[in-house]
């Protein structure tokens, strides 16, 4: 009886074991993105934005955790308000070239608009970072019907995007209704679109005795079309062959590049750990309300025009920017700090660092109230706006056309590291805006700050967010009901 119980025992906790390693999720994979490199003939203006709007996808995606190099020298200076800031080794690096964008000739009428067939051939790159070589190569083919090259942009960046996915993690089979035929993808409305064909791959895993690594053997066996995109997944229709569950899918026009993942290195022993104690210390808890700052926003126009009056870009910009820290200020989630006053912060660390009679520990206990958790930078583009007329009756301008008037490409950076927490998009349509130039500038800047702060808001206080939007909700829901004392 005794033997029995103790079988028990042990083939509980070998089960116990089991399901733990199986629920355990997989370690993300670092990823630096390099600025995308143009041949001599390419016209580069199509692709205005093309880096920001695809380092944006990824970071979406929720794959990987990016590094962002451009950010780098802003995070670095939070050095000086006391943040150590340390670049995460990333596994690799990826490099993207646009060879060619040409249109082909072939023309069609959608819902009668007229549109051109386009392709871009972009070459894409995998550089290891720790021997700086390229060891993966692969050449993408995009076409689509559009109006002008210009539209070609985010087709050609959701390709690249997936292309840089789907080596890690192949778009596959979810699910396979034999009733009607439907297969259920992977990848959502972020990435592909309805009638795109890929080939359906059968993968067996086999073991090399020599090496021990796995390599993955694949064989075409059908090919199916996008029938519908949804946000996390989509439906497919088998044109042809056979497919089943767990089938991986890939590019129609070049399938075979891309297919198996490079042998991982060697193991490298680890060290051994530290203490207890000096794990700690060296990584405090964070803080109850992060800490927050805004970084002087960039944008590539000096100034814009409203109506016939020009705007200096950096006043725009500037007045966004107080915006922004003065409702991330009012959501009293965060501690925002304010970096406009950099100058008189560091003449106070060098004041305490010459003063004999100050502490040692003075500029440490400064330097840590004063380093940032969190950095928001962006870039803005913009468009001028022209009114169409003056009201006849107040002679004041009317409300211009529907046009996008500015983009607010954004992203929320942890500054100890530099890895992207967050990144969004914000687009301000100008018939939202009338009166005078100044009038439309002041208003379009806070509605772009006030959109950017509920998008932080949501994402690193979620539970504050959901509060003050159930509290608006009653609020208004209060306020509509009628009052039956009257």
């Amino acid at each position: 009886m005794k033997n029995c119980f103790l079988k028990c025992l042990v083939l509980a906790a070998v089960v116990s074991a089991g399901v733990a390693a199986l629920a355990e999720p997989k370690a993300p994979k670092w990823l630096v993105l390099d600025k995308l490199t143009y041949q001599a003939d390419v016209d580069q203006t199509a692709f205005n934005g093309a880096d920001a709007l695809l380092l944006t996808t990824l970071v979406q995606a929720n794959k990987y955790k990016c590094l962002d190099r451009d950010a780098y020298d802003t995070a670095a200076r939070e050095q000086g308000f006391g943040a150590n800031v340390q670049l995460v080794p990333a596994g690799y690096s990826m490099r993207g070239e646009i060879v060619q964008l040409v249109p082909t000739g072939k023309t069609r009428t959608i819902q009668n608009t007229p549109l051109t067939e386009y392709i871009a051939t972009v070459s894409l790159r995998a550089n290891d970072l720790r021997t700086q070589q390229p060891y993966e190569a692969e050449t993408l083919r995009v076409a689509h019907y559009c109006q002008t090259h210009k539209d070609m942009l985010v087709h050609v960046v959701r390709r690249v995007a997936l292309a840089i996915l789907m080596r890690d993690y192949p778009m596959y089979i979810m699910d396979a209704d034999e009733d009607d035929g439907e297969l259920t993808l992977s990848y959502g409305r972020d990435f592909i679109f309805p009638g795109e064909q890929y080939e359906v791959r059968r993968r067996k895993a086999i073991v090399d005795d020599d090496t021990g690594d796995t390599v993955y053997k694949e064989k075409t066996v059908g090919v199916c079309e996008v029938t519908d995109v949804g946000k996390n997944t989509s439906t497919a229709k088998l044109v042809s062959g056979k497919a089943k569950v767990k089938d991986v899918l890939r590019f129609y026009e070049n399938a075979e590049r891309f297919a198996v993942p490079p042998a991982a290195p060697a193991p490298v022993a680890a060290p051994a750990p530290a203490p207890v104690e000096k794990e700690i210390s060296a990584k405090p808890l964070p803080p109850k309300k992060p800490r927050i700052a805004v970084a002087p926003f960039f944008s590539k126009r000096n100034a814009f025009t409203v109506q016939g009056v020009t705007i200096p870009t950096r006043n725009w910009l500037d007045d966004m920017a107080d915006h922004l820290n003065t409702f991330l200020t009012q959501t009293d989630s965060f501690k925002v700090l304010d970096r406009s006053f950099g100058p008189e912060i560091d003449r106070e660390l060098a004041r305490i660092v010459n003063d004999p009679n100050a502490s040692p520990n003075d500029v440490s206990r400064l330097s840590n109230k004063l380093a940032a958790d969190y950095l928001i930078v962006a870039e803005v583009t913009f468009s001028d706006v022209v009114s169409p007329g003056t009201d006849f009756a107040t002679g004041l301008p009317l409300p211009p056309p529907s046009t996008l008037f500015a983009e607010v490409r954004f992203k929320c950076i942890v500054a100890p590291t530099t890895q992207i927490a967050w990144a969004d998009v914000v687009r301000l349509d100008s018939s939202r805006f009338g009166g005078t130039a100044e009038v439309f500038s002041s208003n379009s800047s806070a509605t772009a700050a006030g959109l950017v702060m509920e998008a932080i808001w949501r994402r690193l206080a979620p539970a504050d967010f959901a509060r003050n939007e159930a509290a608006r909700a009653a609020a208004s829901g209060s306020a509509s009901e009628p009052d039956n004392n009257a």
